[in-house]
């Protein structure tokens, strides 16, 4: 693979991240699953044409390049900057790490670092202290003393 096959298959891991959050945060804020079917109608109320699987591909990184016009509907439909759909970086502002968090290939973990970028040491460390009274009820992980504990050495 060419290293610019490779970055584009990570701009398209990364696209598909933003895209995920921002499903991800509409969930969230709706109360419910959203249907490929009532965002594909959405995008067709502006005039853009896609299809559910089309936005099932492009959500898991399976499909690249979307057009300009339909990044703009996206971006319209949930409230987002453009420019931040299609590059990952806000206007003026340097690029956030949204490219280690594409790599993690665990929906519900990225969903969660997703959600958690931005958000301030001690909201952070209350996310943490979450996580860690949680996993001992969680028979699917082994325990602390099995994994990677770290610490904020700021």
């Amino acid at each position: 693979m060419t290293s610019e096959a490779v970055r584009d298959r990570r701009g398209d891991v990364e696209f598909a991240a933003r895209l995920d959050g921002l499903i991800g945060e509409w969930e969230l804020s709706h109360g419910h699953q959203l249907q490929y079917r009532h965002l594909v109608e959405a995008l067709a109320r502006e005039g853009q044409a896609a299809s559910a699987s089309y936005m099932s591909m492009l959500r898991r990184g399976h499909r690249s390049r979307p057009r300009p016009e339909l990044i703009e509907a996206l971006a319209g439909f949930f409230g987002a900057d453009p420019h931040w759909l299609r590059t990952g970086t806000a206007r003026g502002e340097r690029r956030a790490d949204v490219s280690v968090i594409a790599t993690v290939s665990h929906y519900p973990l990225r969903r969660l670092l997703l959600a958690a970028t931005g958000l301030s040491s001690p909201s952070l460390s209350m996310l943490a202290e979450l996580a860690e009274r949680i996993r001992p009820g969680d028979a699917e992980l082994p325990g602390l003393r099995y994994t990677a504990r770290l610490t904020d050495s700021s």
